[in-house]
């Protein structure tokens, strides 16, 4: 039990030193700036009914190890993250040392591979040690909301105090206390940003997350051929990739937001982290493969025809 407390401590003080304070410390090149900001501006072009607050774009360039650099558009903006959120999740199992807990690692590999609810659900109440049931009274209530709140925590210790990962995504509820939960105003909505989002996967592509190879291993979506269980690609930044890059992506979709964030390794040797954010036309399936293209191209990435 000692061994397990300090391996646990020593984890959270390595993690330390890769969190969202260091994010904000690569420098925010204004080549990238301009590319970002000229794919919006050419996807708000080509979706003329979205709106540009309705965007947000983040890059980071990490093809050369010891020089990031990094642009956005619209980065600091916050979004329901439907399943991206999930991401999130994938991460605070192993800072929590839950991994070897009884299903977990079926629970995530579902939960990230197939962006699966039920699985989702199962992890959420595992790292928060709570469970699902009827409407609760207003004391134990405001107790399931701060046992909810420990995710929260455990990434504001790690400089992500601007996000909010304390509720499950849903099919077709919240029902009972997990409504309850989400508050006046949904207050508790999930809730993250394209630059928060950018930095997580950052610090799993760079290896530095614990458990990073297993978590690329889960993310991972071969392109040359797809998966027959793949709902991830087709309708979102990989269906823009080039199908020899290696791809590592998690989306997330509702009837109000379609959103991809990607680690892509490109042929040529270039490495970007690239995560795409957008509300009020998450019908339209076309929506993020078209930016994803856009930025690709401002680039010079060569890119699959245009369907």
């Amino acid at each position: 039990m000692r061994l397990k407390v300090f391996l646990f401590i020593t984890l959270i003080a390595a993690s330390a030193s890769a969190d969202y304070r260091e994010f904000k410390q690569i420098t925010i090149d204004p080549s990238i700036t301009t590319k970002v900001q000229r794919a919006a501006e050419t996807s708000l072009k080509q979706f003329p009914a979205m709106k540009a607050e309705d965007l947000a774009i983040s890059v980071v360039d990490l093809t050369k190890e010891s020089i990031l650099a990094r642009g956005d558009y619209h980065g600091d903006d916050p979004f329901y993250p439907a399943s991206v959120i999930k991401i999130f999740f994938m991460v605070d199992t192993f800072l929590k040392n839950k991994f070897d807990l009884p299903d977990v690692p079926r629970a995530v590999r579902e939960m990230i591979g197939v962006s699966d609810n039920d699985a989702t659900a199962y992890i959420v109440d595992i790292l928060a040690n709570t469970e699902p049931g009827p409407d609760l009274d207003p004391k134990a209530l405001e107790r399931f909301i701060d046992q909810r709140r420990s995710i929260n925590r455990d990434f504001a210790r790690l400089g992500y105090d601007m996000i909010s990962a304390m509720g499950k995504p849903w099919s077709f509820g919240p029902y009972g206390r997990d409504r309850q939960l989400i508050g006046p105003n949904r207050v508790n909505r999930n809730k993250l940003t394209a630059n928060a989002t950018t930095s997580l996967m950052l610090w799993i592509a760079r290896g530095r997350a614990p458990e990073s190879a297993l978590m690329l291993n889960f993310l991972a979506r071969p392109l040359g051929t797809l998966r027959p269980d793949e709902n991830q690609v087709t309708e979102f930044i990989g269906a823009s990739a080039p199908a020899d890059a290696k791809f590592y992506a998690k989306a997330g979709w509702t009837s109000e937001v379609r959103h991809d964030t990607a680690y892509i390794e490109l042929h040529d040797g270039r490495k970007f982290v690239l995560t795409i954010f957008t509300r009020g036309q998450a019908a339209d399936v076309k929506l993020v493969p078209a930016i994803a293209r856009n930025v690709f191209l401002e680039f010079e990435v060569a890119v699959p025809p245009a369907p």
